[in-house]
C-alpha cells in the first residue's frame, strides 16, 4: 500500500520592489499573490479581476500592468515594483504633479495611477 500524500505546488518565484520572494502556483492572479501572500497592499483590489480600473496597477520589468488579470505564474523570474518600490523623489514628483493639476481624488487609486505614469515616463 502506498502512502497517498498529496503533490507538492510548485513555487512561483519573482521579485518584489527589490526583495525575492517566491508563492504557490495556485492559479491565483497576480493582485491575490501580492496582496494575499505577500501582504503588500499598495495594490489596491477596485473592479477586480476585471482590469478596468488601474487600481492595482504594478511595473512589471517595467511596464505597466493590471495586476488583477495577470496570472502570477506569468511574472515568474521577473521583476516587480508597486508604488513602494519607486524612488522617493519619483512618488514625490508625482504626487506634486497631481495635486497641481487637481488630478488627486480620494487617493484609493492613486498608487495604480503613479504606477501607471511612471511606466508611461521610462
Amino acid at each position: 500500500m502506498t502512502d497517498s500524500s498529496p503533490a507538492e505546488t510548485a513555487q512561483i518565484t519573482f521579485v518584489v520592489d527589490g526583495e525575492q520572494v517566491s508563492v504557490p502556483d495556485n492559479g491565483v492572479s497576480l493582485l491575490a499573490a501580492l496582496r494575499g501572500r505577500l501582504g503588500n497592499r499598495a495594490p489596491k483590489a477596485g473592479c477586480n479581476p476585471q482590469g478596468q480600473c488601474g487600481c492595482c496597477t504594478v511595473l512589471v520589468d517595467g511596464a505597466p500592468r493590471v495586476a488583477c488579470v495577470t496570472p502570477v505564474r506569468r511574472i515568474a523570474g521577473r521583476v516587480i515594483t508597486t508604488i513602494d518600490g519607486l524612488a522617493e523623489e519619483d512618488r514625490e514628483r508625482w504626487s506634486d504633479a497631481l495635486l497641481a493639476t487637481g488630478g488627486s481624488q480620494c487617493g484609493f487609486c492613486t498608487p495604480g495611477i503613479v504606477c501607471r505614469l511612471e511606466g508611461l515616463r521610462s
